[in-house]
């Protein structure tokens, strides 16, 4: 071995090598969209539940007129990815695309160590169709979620970080009947590696008051209080499921678990 020790290639082969890899890389960065789409069709890895159409553009940025993933229609999908992310250990890629009454947006990560970032993300989606891809549509949820969010981190066990606000616009749930709650918020923080949330109403229906804390290890706690305002008979026998009122007409709840045990 010590033979070849300090042997280095010529001036003009490394030249010619490092050519070589920035065309390659070159013409992958740049290979059509739909080409790529119908060789991963043909592939073993392909899922048979992705559906893509109108393709344009190249694998590095493009487009898809309309995305059908497990049954659900997106369409304008674009893709854009963002090259020196590579520098900080993750591949990055930012994103968009509409539905039905909303649309979404954002920046996705994912780093070396299998966790996602999102570095921001906005949207505005109808919850129904967030209640169906949840598999959690058994209460028929209606209204708009709107998110503002920023540098929420999901480690693969918990949230780890996350900062912005998500809005409940005409809140609404079914049980035996429709049951409106109006407009709710919750405001997200990061504060000594633990992720809170304040939930707070905008003066309808339902009256909330609420703090959820989660920390590193994927263990929630939850403390709040809820009530009815004005004449919502049907409300308030749905809220007295939850616990007994108080003096002041507000129940009181307390939650506290894993996240793993809820199935996340």
């Amino acid at each position: 071995m010590s033979r070849f020790k300090g042997l280095r290639l010529p001036l003009n082969l490394r030249l010619v090598t490092f050519g070589l890899l920035l065309y390659v890389g070159f013409l992958a960065l740049n290979f059509p969209a739909e080409r790529a789409y119908a060789y991963w069709k043909g592939s073993e890895l392909a899922r048979q539940n992705i559906a893509l159409g109108g393709i344009s553009g190249t694998v590095w940025s493009g487009r898809a007129n309309v995305a059908v993933i497990d049954g659900t229609r997106l369409e304008a999908l674009e893709w854009s990815l963002r090259p020196w992310a590579v520098l900080g250990g993750q591949v990055a890629l930012s994103w968009r695309f509409n539905v039905e009454d909303g649309f979404a947006e954002g920046v996705t990560a994912l780093s070396m160590d299998g966790s996602i970032v999102l570095p921001s993300l906005e949207a505005r989606l109808p919850m129904a169709l967030l209640a169906r891809l949840a598999q959690a549509s058994v209460l028929r949820p209606a209204g708009l979620l709107s998110l503002n969010v920023q540098n929420l981190r999901w480690d693969g066990v918990s949230l780890v970080s996350a900062t912005g606000r998500a809005v409940w616009n005409g809140a609404e749930v079914s049980l035996l009947k429709p049951l409106p709650l109006g407009d709710l918020s919750l405001d997200l923080e990061t504060t000594a590696g633990e992720v809170r949330g304040l939930l707070s109403d905008a003066g309808g229906p339902l009256s909330l008051d609420g703090l959820l804390a989660l920390d590193a290890e994927g263990n929630y706690q939850f403390s709040g209080s809820l009530a009815s305002r004005g004449n919502a008979p049907e409300l308030k026998q749905a809220l007295r499921s939850l616990g007994r009122a108080g003096s002041d007409g507000k129940v009181v709840v307390n939650y506290s678990g894993s996240l793993a045990k809820l199935g996340f």
